[in-house]
């Protein structure tokens, strides 16, 4: 069995931590600075630059003790996709805790992140080429999430690409609304290679 590791985020956006973590960083510095002149006002500010870490991190410890690790199954021969391509896909994931699952959305996307220049002029992009709603089929288990995804690539969607600063890249994304833990998400990427025309 070709098991896929989940690439994420599973707290929603990859730019929160990161917002997060610049905003803690600049508070200290901040708070430190000013607390030599003012302690109240400087612990003030250090407090409330921690606040949305301290956050985001109980969240975090919460989801991964009602979660495991998702991984999304597929069978050996379907290690690479040909444009066309159609198959399922088994999504699984412990639950622990009393975790359980409200519903599930999946996706298929492929995205298309391009970088430009270096240094202070160095800029990036990404555009989801292709976004189509998937079927996902899900059995009631006490402690285990497993969903079935039908998938068809697209014959007419480009293949999985990558040079310097350019790449393409198709993944099975799924947004899962949960009740004894925080949302999650996931995401798989795919390999995807152009068809073999039969002459």
């Amino acid at each position: 069995m070709n098991e896929i590791s989940d690439d994420g985020p599973v707290l929603g956006s990859r730019f929160i931590p990161r917002f997060e973590a610049i905003l803690l960083l600049f508070g200290l510095f901040v708070g430190y600075k000013t607390f030599v002149v003012d302690r109240n006002v400087g612990a003030a500010i250090m407090i409330g630059a921690a606040i949305p870490a301290a956050i985001m991190t109980v969240r975090f410890i919460r989801l991964r003790r009602a979660l495991g690790t998702a991984t999304l199954q597929m069978r050996d021969q379907d290690t690479v996709l040909p444009l066309g391509w159609s198959g399922t896909a088994t999504y699984l994931r412990p639950l622990r805790g009393g975790a359980t699952v409200r519903s599930i959305e999946a996706r298929l996307q492929c995205e298309e992140h391009v970088q430009r220049g270096s240094g202070q002029y160095h800029r990036e992009w990404w555009e989801v080429v292709v976004d189509e709603p998937l079927a996902p089929q899900s059995a009631p288990m006490m402690e285990q999430v497993r969903v079935t995804i039908p998938i068809k690539i697209p014959a007419a969607g480009p293949a999985t690409f990558f040079i310097h600063r350019h790449e393409i890249n198709w993944w099975v994304r799924l947004h899962l609304t949960m009740d004894g833990c925080p949302n999650t998400r996931s995401s798989f990427k795919l390999l995807v290679m152009p068809a073999v025309v039969e002459r």
